[in-house]
């Protein structure tokens, strides 16, 4: 289903906003773990993707949105931190300058080029390879756990929110920020284009809509004192250091290994971006969400 709005497109892949059935905004299993596998693999992150994933931190967007999360987790000195789908591994030093000396900031990612990455980063913490649903800890090791865009690559993300319930402390605090990707709005003047785009963007993804259902899922793990609060990734203009421009260079790198997105595809897509900028009609938006727990 897409809905469009006059502002621009505004894409719902899937059911409707107000439609809370998990099960319809995961899409097939096995076709996911096969194309997930695909854009996971060691090539897949290569030394051209490490570049973009340090352009893409050093956006303003992504550096307000490390704010934000650091906002949220209130860290004080000496707690010891869990940095799930710790990425790059740039959160784990801005983490690390808070808790250290007396603290520690684990990491731990799926994908193992990943983990090469963060720690040429950050080689004052520890990373890890492995998966967030069996995590490697023992019960109760960890003050904080912060989960910033993983849950939407899980298939079992209440195995995984009880597992983050399990390494916690009594009282200890879990951080997540998700997107809700149908509250995109990416103007174009070819919204089917647009949203197969958007499709091929998200198919690494579990789920897509993961903020909709996580204050059930959350209580469902045993935490309480949940919270949650927004923000909005928000581009007018194009640019070489803003969100948008950089999540097109990846959606250039996954529709090149998906069959489903030709080279003409992404050259018609490209040319109908340069338009939109050339009419001065530039506009990306994207909520995200940030949700914060207390294990009881």
């Amino acid at each position: 289903m897409i809905q469009r709005s006059c502002e621009g497109v505004k894409f719902r892949h899937g059911l409707p906003l107000d439609t809370l059935a998990p099960a319809a905004t995961v899409w097939d299993l096995e076709r996911h773990r096969a194309f997930q596998a695909a854009v996971m693999s060691k090539d897949f992150y290569d030394e051209e993707m490490s570049r973009k994933q340090e352009a893409l931190a050093a956006t303003p967007d992504m550096r307000g949105q490390r704010r934000a999360i650091l906002a949220a987790m209130e860290l004080g000195p000496g707690e010891a931190v869990l940095d799930l789908g710790a990425g790059n591994g740039i959160m784990a030093r801005e983490m690390l300058e808070i808790v250290d000396p007396s603290g520690s900031v684990t990491g731990l990612d799926a994908a193992a080029p990943m983990v090469a990455m963060a720690r040429e980063v950050c080689p004052r913490a520890s990373f890890v390879q492995g998966d967030a649903s069996e995590l490697p800890f023992e019960d109760a090791s960890f003050d904080v756990v912060t989960a910033a865009q993983l849950l939407c690559f899980l298939p079992e993300q209440d195995r995984a929110l009880k597992e983050i319930h399990r390494v916690l402390r009594p009282g200890g605090r879990i951080v997540v920020l998700d997107t809700d990707w149908g509250s995109l709005v990416w103007n174009s003047y070819k919204p089917d284009l647009m949203a197969k785009a958007v499709d091929i963007y998200t198919r690494p993804y579990a789920d897509a809509y993961v903020p909709r259902t996580l204050s059930r899922r959350l209580r469902a793990a045993g935490f309480g004192n949940i919270s949650c609060n927004t923000m909005t990734v928000l581009n007018w203009t194009p640019g070489p250091d803003n969100y948008a421009e950089l999540t097109t260079s990846f959606l250039q790198s996954i529709a090149a290994a998906s069959d489903d997105f030709s080279d003409d595809d992404w050259q018609r897509w490209v040319a109908d971006q340069e338009a939109v900028a050339a009419a001065g009609e530039y506009m990306f938006s994207l909520n995200r969400y940030i949700f914060s727990a207390q294990r009881r």
